[in-house]
């Protein structure tokens, strides 16, 4: 079950970065600014792409570079 539950979901680094998203998007719809959003959307998915690559990195280098 928690293969299943890895799988679905991840780990809670790529389920805060979803979270995030989805927050943003919400307020920048409810704020009035959802023409900006297919600007500002890629960007911070690409920050949290970033974000994740960079936290995994660190986690698993074994020496100095």
């Amino acid at each position: 079950m928690t293969a299943l539950l890895k799988t679905l979901f991840g780990d809670l680094r790529n389920c805060s970065v979803v979270g995030l998203l989805i927050i943003a998007e919400a307020a920048m719809i409810r704020g009035g600014w959802g023409e900006s959003a297919p600007f500002v959307v890629p960007v911070l998915t690409l920050s949290g792409i970033c974000w994740l690559a960079r936290s995994w990195r660190s986690t698993t280098r074994t020496g100095p570079l």
